[in-house]
């Protein structure tokens, strides 16, 4: 065998053996690629580029976004010649104010939560109740309403998306499924990348009773609400503590 049949058969084993030792050792791993993450619009939980993929997944994002934040909250409502605002005020889970009325009715609801103790005063065309009882968190009290309209009014499916200063706004012109007898159907509503829904109108024509409705609601002063003790409660309750028993008291007049 000449010397060069040597040099190979040499190179040949001292690489065979080179493999045998490189395969029992630790196996040399490629990195898995990384997924792209989604940007824009696909970034905010339940929407894509061009629409709105889950209703439900927005609504739960948008709930979430309310846990231990403080915030104002209107929400107005329209149906044929019946109207109603409701305003709730949120220093933090347990110190918040709210208050409803349903115009020309002469009803009107209010509440105010100081850590354990819930305080309230309902009107009524008869006079006026008070009531004073345990507290529960606010977003166990009020956490589902406007996520509940969120996943009611938002259908799935193509909607307008466009830049906003507070993210996003969408626009949709098209009824859920389930929704008969209307048209004129019309959804704006603000979206922040965290999936927080800032705003939201929904209008449309119920065509069976040609009488028009009007949902809205809107969020202010998020992270700089602080909640007063109202004068109504320092008037009926003077000796209020942060814990009361659950009393009642007849209706009084006025």
């Amino acid at each position: 065998m000449g010397w060069r049949a040597i040099v190979v058969a040499a190179a040949f084993v001292v690489a065979g053996c080179s493999g045998f030792t490189a395969t029992d050792g630790p196996e040399a791993v490629t990195p898995a690629p990384v997924p792209e993450q989604p940007t824009g619009p696909a970034a905010v939980p339940g929407l894509t580029t061009d629409g709105i993929a889950s209703p439900d997944a927005l609504a739960r994002a948008h709930r979430r976004s309310l846990y231990d934040r403080s915030y104002t909250l209107t929400v107005r409502w329209t149906v044929g010649a019946r109207e109603g605002v409701t305003r709730l005020a949120v220093e933090d889970e347990r110190r918040y104010r709210y208050r409803s009325e349903q115009m020309g009715g002469g009803y009107s609801d209010r509440m105010f939560v100081d850590g354990a103790t819930r305080y309230n005063r309902y009107r009524r065309p008869l006079g006026v109740k008070f009531v004073r009882g345990q507290s529960a968190p606010a977003r166990d009290r009020f956490g589902h309403v406007t996520a509940r309209l969120v996943r009611s009014f938002l259908p799935a499916g193509p909607a307008a998306i466009e830049p906003h200063p507070d993210g996003y706004e969408l626009v949709v012109r098209r009824a859920p499924d389930g929704f008969d007898r209307v048209d004129r159907y019309v959804v704006r509503a603000v979206v922040a990348p965290s999936g927080f829904v800032r705003s939201f109108v929904v209008s449309y024509r119920n065509t069976e009773r040609n009488a028009t409705a009007y949902h809205r609601f809107r969020y202010a002063d998020v992270g700089e609400t602080a909640v007063e003790r109202p004068s109504w409660v320092r008037e009926r309750w003077p000796e209020a503590t942060r814990r009361g028993t659950a009393t009642t008291t007849p209706y009084d007049s006025g």
